[in-house]
C-alpha cells in the first residue's frame, strides 16, 4: 500500500505543467493546444511548475479524497512542488490565480489527468494513510525520493519520448521495464542487506589472528542488544580498534533491520582516502558473492588513483551495452566486487550510494539550508552513519552535528560516535540531540555514567553504559619532556632541538615533529636538515622528510603513501608495496599526521596544543608490536614549551591563530607540572580539566589569572558566536512538523567562494579556502613542467585526462588577505570555466625561478617544503 501511494505521489511531481502559463513557454505547444480548445498565450507572470503543481494538487487532491484531512494533502503538495530543491513558499502559491491555472477547458484536462491517474495505480480504494504517521522525516524522505526518481526518469537513453498513441493503461508496464533497466545500468542494484550475523573474527581476518580487544569484545556485547535504531559513542585511546567496532556494529543494524549500508564520515580528505581503503578491504570480504557500490565523497575524490580503479571497474559493468533488458531483472551478478557506479559520483548523489567514506561535510551539508538538501537526508536515510574523530570538530560543526543527529534519529538511521576523548558536555549534548531525534524528552532518557574507556549507547526504549579495559598495549605511562620554547639569549630553539634529536636517535629509531602551522613546519625542517643530511636512510628516501597540506596533489599523496610505508603497520602494504621501517629517520609534519592515519613513532616532538590532541598526536608514539631502539624503550613526548612564560604564557601567533588561547593556557597549566601521563586512568581527568566547567586555577601569578578570565570570555563570545551562525544556516528540527516546509530556505551557496560568506553553505567556520592550480610559464605558454614539454591550452575546455593532470597540480590553499585578493582578482582561464572540475580554481603561472607575486605575497614552489609564502609589504603590492 505504501509504494502505492508513493508511486501515485511521485508521478504527479510535473502536475503543474498542465496549465497555460507553463505551456505557453512554447510557441508550438501554444498553437497546437489553441486548436483543441485550449486557450494558451505567452505568459504575463512568472510562476514556477512546482508552485504549479502544489497549488493545483492541494485543491484537487481534497476533491478526489475527500478523506484526506488538509494536514496531509497541503504538505504533500507542497513536497511534490519542491522537487527543483525549493518548496514553494506562500508568496508563490499566491501568483496561481485562475487565469494561471486555466479555464474551464484547462480545469477538465487536469482533472482528466489526475482521474487517469488514480485509475493507472488504483488508489481510490486503498485507505488513506493517517496524518501521524506521515511527520516530517516521510515529508523529506518523500521529497528526497521525487527529486532522484525524476532525475532517473529524465534520463532520456533510458526513457525515450513515448508516442501520443500509447495507452496510458499499458504505459507503466513498459516504465516499469525501463526502470528496471535504468536501475541496473546505474547501478543501484547488486547489493542486498545481509540475512544472517558474521562475529568479528569472521568479519575481520585481522581479529582472527590476533584475537578480539576489549573495545571490540564489548561492542558485540552491545550489538546483540540492539534491536532497533539507536546511537553507540565509543570513547577509547587510539589504536583499540574502533573502526572494526563501528563497522560490526553497522553489520549488526543491517541484519537485525535491514539497514541500507553505511556512510563512513572522517574529518579530512586525507582520513577519508586511508579509510576508504579498509572499508573496501571490509565489504569485499563481507559480501564475496555481490556487487557492492562505495563512494568515495570529498573535494579531490577524483585524484583518488584507488577510487579510479573502482569507477572504471563499473563503467565496464554498468551501461546499456553490458546490461540486457532480460538481465536487468535480476537482483544483481554472480560475481563479487566493489565498484564506484559513475551515476553517483555527480554532486548531491553520492550518499544514495548504499556505502560511503568521505568528510564529515557531506554529511553536514544535509542539515544546511541549501538547494536539495533532503535529497541528502534521503540518501543517508536507514543507514548507519559513523562519524570518526568526533573531539576535533569545532563549536560551529557540532551545532550542525547535533541537527544531523536529530534528523538522523527522525530518519531511524543507527548512528556511531568515534572518539579517543570527549568532554562530559559535549558527550551529553550529543546524546541528547539523537534522543530528542527519536521524538523522546530529554530529560525521560538520561545519559548513562561509566568510567573511561566506554561505550554509550540509546535506543527510542532504553540506555546504557558499558565501562571496559584498555589493552594491555595502550594501557601504559606516557613520559613527557618539556622543550625549551623561546630559547636563551644566543641560542635558537631550532638547533637545541636539532642537538637532542640527532643524540637520541644516534642509535636509530623514528621520530615524528608535529608542527602547529606549516610555516612553523617549514622553518623546523630547514634547521633539522643539516642534523640529518642523508639523502638515502637506507629505503631509497632521504632521513629527514615533511608532510603538510601545502603541497601540490601529486607531492601530498606521493608524501602521505612515503609515510604509510616507513611507518605503518609492520608486515602491512600500502598498494602494491610492503612497509619498510627505516633504520632511522624523521617526519616533519602538521596535524595531517595526526587523526587516522596508522603511523608509529618512536620518538614524538610537538607544538603546544589543546590536551585533547596532544593525547591524540601520542596515539602514533608505540603503536604497534615491534623491537624498540636503544633508550626509546619508553613512549615518550617532547612538547614545545611557550615561547614566553612571562607575564603569562604565550604560544606563539602561529598557534593562538589556530587554537583557542584560554584552551591552549588551560591545557598548559593542566600538563605543566607532569612528568608522565598514565593512559587510560588520566584521560578523563586531563579532558574535563581543560573542557569542563571548572574553576580557575589556584596558585598563579596575577597576571596569569588575568589572561585566565580574560581568555574565558573571549572564548565564551566566540563560541556563542559560532554556534549562532550555525543556526542561522541549518534547517529547522524534525520536531517542526508544519513549519520545515515554509522555513526560509535562502539557497546557500555549495562552491563558490567567492559568494559572501553569511550566504554560503560552509559545514567549517573558518577563513575561506582557495583551490590554486600551479603551473609554469614557458616562453609565454602554460606548461605542467618547467621545461615547456607539456604545454596548456587556457582557452579550451580540458578534456577528463588533461583536467585531472592540472587538479594533481593543484592545492587548497588559504592565507588571510591573499586569499580574498585571490577570490577577487584571481585568474580563472576561460577554458575552464567550462568546466565544472575547474570553474573555480585560480592560476598561479610561476616564472623560471618557480615564483608568482600578486596582492603583497610571494608563492614559491619548493620541491622539499612545498608551497613556500612570503609576504613582500607595501613595496610588493
Amino acid at each position: 500500500m505504501a509504494g502505492t501511494w508513493l508511486a501515485f505521489f511521485a508521478g504527479l511531481h510535473d502536475f503543474g505543467k498542465a496549465t497555460p502559463v507553463f505551456q505557453g513557454k512554447w510557441e508550438e505547444a501554444r498553437e497546437r493546444l489553441r486548436e483543441a480548445s485550449l486557450p494558451c498565450s505567452p505568459p504575463e507572470v512568472v510562476v514556477s511548475h512546482g508552485a504549479l503543481t502544489a497549488a493545483l494538487l492541494q485543491q484537487m487532491l481534497h476533491q478526489h479524497f475527500p478523506a484526506f484531512p488538509p494536514r496531509l494533502v497541503d504538505p504533500i503538495g507542497l513536497v511534490l512542488g519542491g522537487h527543483h530543491g525549493i518548496f514553494p513558499r506562500a508568496s508563490d502559491l499566491g501568483w496561481v490565480t485562475r487565469k494561471v491555472r486555466g479555464g474551464e477547458r484547462w480545469r477538465e484536462l487536469q482533472d482528466a489527468l489526475l482521474q487517469a491517474f488514480i485509475s493507472v495505480w488504483g488508489v481510490s480504494g486503498l485507505r488513506v494513510p493517517k496524518v501521524p504517521e506521515l511527520g516530517p522525516a516521510f515529508l523529506l524522505g518523500l521529497a528526497g525520493l521525487v527529486s532522484v526518481a525524476d532525475w532517473i526518469g529524465s534520463n532520456e537513453e533510458f526513457f525515450q519520448f513515448t508516442s501520443p498513441e500509447t495507452d496510458h493503461r499499458e504505459y507503466p508496464t513498459l516504465a516499469r521495464r525501463r526502470a528496471r533497466q535504468a536501475l541496473a545500468a546505474l547501478g543501484w542494484l547488486g547489493w542486498q542487506e545481509p540475512q544472517s550475523l558474521v562475529s568479528l573474527p569472521d568479519l575481520f581476518p585481522i581479529i582472527r589472528t590476533h584475537g578480539l580487544r576489549p573495545l571490540q569484545a564489548a561492542a558485540a556485547e552491545v550489538g546483540a542488544k540492539l534491536t532497533e535504531p539507536g546511537l553507540v559513542i565509543v570513547e577509547a585511546p587510539m589504536g583499540e580498534g574502533k573502526t572494526e567496532a563501528a563497522l560490526y556494529l553497522a553489520d549488526c543494524w543491517a541484519v537485525s533491520l535491514g539497514q541500507k549500508g553505511c556512510y563512513v564520515a572522517l574529518p579530512t580528505m586525507a582520513t577519508s582516502n586511508q579509510m576508504f581503503s579498509r572499508v573496501q578491504e571490509f565489504l569485499l570480504h563481507r559480501y564475496p558473492e555481490a556487487l557492492v557500490n562505495l563512494q568515495l565523497l570529498h573535494g579531490h575524490a577524483s585524484l583518488s588513483a584507488e577510487f579510479q580503479v573502482l569507477r572504471q571497474r563499473a563503467d565496464r559493468l554498468f551501461s546499456p551495452v553490458a546490461i540486457q533488458t532480460e538481465e536487468a531483472d535480476r537482483p544483481g551478478w554472480p560475481q563479487g566486487d566493489v565498484v564506484a557506479a559513475e551515476w553517483f559520483t555527480h554532486r548531491k548523489r553520492g550518499l544514495m550510494a548504499p556505502y560511503g567514506v568521505g568528510t564529515v561535510d557531506q554529511a553536514l551539508l544535509a542539515v544546511l539550508k541549501t538547494r536539495h538538501y533532503f535529497v541528502r537526508l534521503f540518501g543517508l536515510s536507514h543507514k548507519t552513519v559513523i562519524v570518526d574523530e568526533v573531539h576535533a570538530y569545532d563549536a560551529y560543526m557540532v551545532t550542525l552535528l547535533e541537527r544531523l543527529l536529530e534528523w538522523l534519529a527522525a530518519f531511524k538511521c543507527s548512528v556511531v560516535l568515534l572518539s579517543a576523548t570527549l568532554p562530559q558536555a559535549r558527550r551529553e549534548a550529543l546524546f541528547n540531540a539523537y534522543v530528542k531525534g527519536m521524538g523522546r524528552a530529554v530529560d525521560t532518557l538520561s545519559v548513562p555514567a561509566t568510567r573511561y574507556p566506554r561505550l554509550t549507547w540509546a535506543t527510542a526504549s532504553a540506555a546504557g553504559a558499558l565501562h571496559f579495559e584498555a589493552s594491555r598495549q595502550f594501557s601504559r605511562t606516557l613520559r613527557l619532556q618539556w622543550l625549551p620554547g623561546g630559547g636563551s639569549e644566543g641560542t635558537n630553539p631550532a638547533d637545541n632541538l636539532g642537538e637532542m634529536m640527532a643524540t637520541t636517535l644516534a642509535e636509530g629509531g623514528c621520530a615524528a615533529v608535529i608542527c602547529n602551522t606549516v610555516s612553523r613546519a617549514q622553518e623546523l625542517y630547514a634547521a633539522l636538515k643539516k642534523y640529518f643530511p642523508s639523502e638515502n636512510a637506507g629505503d631509497g628516501w632521504p632521513e629527514l622528510d615533511m608532510y603538510h597540506a601545502r603541497f601540490l596533489f601529486e607531492g601530498r599523496e606521493e608524501k602521505e603513501q612515503r609515510a604509510l610505508l616507513r611507518f605503518g603497520k609492520p608486515g602491512g602494504r600500502v598498494g602494491e608495496k610492503e612497509v619498510r621501517r627505516p633504520r632511522r629517520a624523521v617526519l616533519v609534519a602538521t596535524q595531517v599526521i595526526e587523526q587516522s592515519l596508522d603511523l608509529d613513532y618512536d620518538l614524538m616532538v610537538t607544538e603546544m596544543a589543546p590536551v585533547d590532541l596532544l593525547l591524540q598526536r601520542a596515539g602514533r608514539l608505540h603503536r604497534h608490536t615491534r623491537p624498540k631502539p636503544a633508550g626509546l624503550q619508553e613512549p615518550t613526548l617532547w612538547v614545545m614549551s611557550p615561547e614566553r612564560l612571562e607575564p603569562a604564557p604565550a604560544f606563539g601567533a602561529g598557534s593562538e591563530a589556530v587554537y583557542d588561547y584560554h584552551i591552549l593556557l588551560k591545557s598548559w597549566l593542566a600538563l605543566n607540572d607532569r612528568t608522565n601521563i598514565d593512559i587510560p586512568e588520566d584521560v578523563e581527568g586531563l579532558i574535563e580539566s581543560v573542557y569542563g566547567a571548572g574553576q580557575s586555577p589556584v596558585e598563579v601569578g596575577p597576571e596569569v589569572m588575568e589572561a585566565w578570565h580574560r581568555s574565558r570570555e573571549e572564548l565564551e563570545r566566540s563560541l556563542a558566536e559560532e554556534a549562532y551562525q550555525a543556526r542561522t544556516r541549518y534547517i529547522l528540527p524534525p520536531d517542526y512538523p508544519d513549519d520545515i516546509l515554509q522555513d526560509q530556505n535562502p539557497e546557500l551557496e555549495e562552491d563558490d567562494p567567492a559568494v559572501h560568506r553569511s550566504l554560503q553553505a560552509v559545514t567549517r567556520l573558518g577563513d575561506p579556502t582557495v583551490t590554486l592550480v600551479f603551473l609554469h610559464e614557458v616562453e609565454g605558454q602554460a606548461c605542467l613542467d618547467p621545461q615547456g614539454k607539456k604545454p596548456v591550452p587556457l582557452a579550451e575546455k580540458p578534456d577528463s585526462a588533461a583536467a585531472m593532470a592540472l587538479l594533481r597540480r593543484s592545492v587548497s590553499f588559504f592565507l588571510r588577505g591573499l586569499t580574498q585578493w585571490l577570490l577577487k582578482k584571481g585568474e580563472i582561464p576561460p577554458g575552464w570555466l567550462k568546466h565544472p572540475l575547474l570553474c573555480r580554481n585560480r592560476l598561479i603561472l610561476l616564472d623560471q625561478e618557480g615564483r608568482w607575486r600578486g596582492g603583497g605575497y610571494e608563492l614559491q614552489l619548493d620541491p622539499e617544503l612545498g608551497v613556500v609564502v612570503t609576504h613582500l609589504g607595501k613595496e610588493g603590492k
